[in-house]
């Protein structure tokens, strides 16, 4: 009982110090936001990060480790923070983008767009960063689900992608979309952007050979992909009604349910396809928000303003707990959590699992502004996947 009470101990002592080390990154790195807001936004990550959870209740328990408050109090904070109409989530997002994404500069570099549903409360449009697992977010817009967008869908991608735009230097970048997001207003965001774009449309468009035996024919992809085992590669105008000359790379792979049909403004074969199949790990993020992870289905709220504040903490959470993960792999400390034979635990519960170690185990507040996603660079703050 006494072993067990002094490793609480040490642990909330060290909760404490980490706590003061992340709210004053979050104090530099928002120095014209608000103080009470800039520290509440830091103790509703910190919560999140903890407790690996978006509802108010489980995050206010987990807080207790570095508040002298009780938890109905903690809770009825952080109600307070979601509900404060001055807490204005772009501005306090594009100076976070500011510092995240510099470490990304001059790259070459993979955004994929996609949206996804919260139940029946609203929709997000989504705009991450393919980091090699996972996706990071550095975008999105909470819109209705049923109703009207008070917007149109486009706008809303251009100002995503604008956002993100000009802190990336000459960077290569490709943007991936499924087919719900797929058209020539999409194409034409991404060459004003001087974006690549890799896109997947429906095989009931129809498009125009520009070589082979169908060349100068309108046909629609499912003739030319029609049954499993099937390729067809090569250049083609697609969009019979506003034509576009693309690239084309549909494959019928044996054993899916149906083709894919690609479009891309750089040279078609099984490489488009490739980049393309690694968009599938947008699922593996968005169950991390969800079910799986930190369960944004099982909170109570449903206004739209409330809901994008939470977003605003558990995006920055995502990234703290990714530069987590990615340094406990690269410290070679995987196996401390997850079996060698195979890979059962992924990033939500690798990076959790390391901070929560790292914090029975540490001796002095020194090694613990390690954990910290923000390292200083100069005068300044940068993001770092590793220690």
């Amino acid at each position: 009982m006494t072993l067990l009470v002094e490793r609480t101990a040490h642990f909330m002592k060290a909760s404490l110090q980490l706590w003061r080390q992340w709210s004053a990154q979050v104090r530099q790195l928002l120095p014209d936001v608000h103080g009470h807001r800039t520290k509440t936004l830091a103790f509703l990550v910190f919560g999140l990060v903890l407790a690996g959870s978006t509802r108010l209740p489980v995050i206010a328990e987990e807080l207790l480790a570095i508040s002298g408050a009780k938890t109905p109090s903690i809770e009825r904070r952080l109600a307070r923070f979601l509900a404060n109409e001055q807490v204005a989530v772009v501005p306090i997002w594009t100076c976070l983008l500011a510092q995240v994404l510099p470490f990304f500069r001059d790259q070459r570099l993979v955004f994929v767009l996609d949206t996804t549903p919260l139940d029946d409360r609203a929709c997000v449009v989504y705009l991450g960063l393919l980091v090699h697992s996972r996706l990071l977010p550095v975008g999105w817009q909470v819109m209705p689900l049923h109703d009207t967008w008070e917007e149109r869908q486009w706008a809303i991608v251009g100002t995503l992608l604008e956002r993100v735009r000009g802190h990336l230097g000459k960077a290569d970048c490709t943007l991936i979309a499924d087919r719900g997001l797929a058209g020539m207003a999409l194409v034409q965001l991404c060459e004003r952007s001087t974006w690549h774009y890799l896109l997947r449309i429906s095989k009931e468009h129809t498009c125009q050979p520009q070589d082979g035996k169908h060349t100068g024919q309108w046909r629609a992809f499912a003739d030319l992909v029609g049954s499993s085992g099937q390729t067809w590669f090569g250049a083609a105008l697609v969009w019979q009604e506003h034509p576009h000359a693309a690239f084309v790379s549909a494959v019928w792979e044996p054993g899916h349910r149906e083709a894919w049909v690609l479009i891309s403004d750089q040279p078609c074969g099984r490489a488009r396809v490739r980049a393309y199949r690694r968009r599938m790990r947008v699922e593996s993020s968005f169950q991390d928000f969800k079910r799986r992870g930190w369960d944004i289905e099982g909170t109570v709220i449903a206004e739209r303003a409330r809901l994008d504040r939470l977003l605003l903490g558990l995006f920055l959470a995502v990234w703290w707990v990714t530069h987590l993960a990615a340094s406990c792999l690269h410290e070679g400390q995987r196996d401390r959590f997850d079996r060698h034979d195979r890979r059962d635990k992924g990033i939500f519960r690798l990076g959790r699992l390391w901070l929560r170690d790292l914090l029975r185990r540490s001796q002095q507040a020194a090694s613990l502004a390690h954990c910290l996603p923000f390292h200083r660079k100069g005068a300044s703050l940068a993001f770092s996947l590793r220690f």
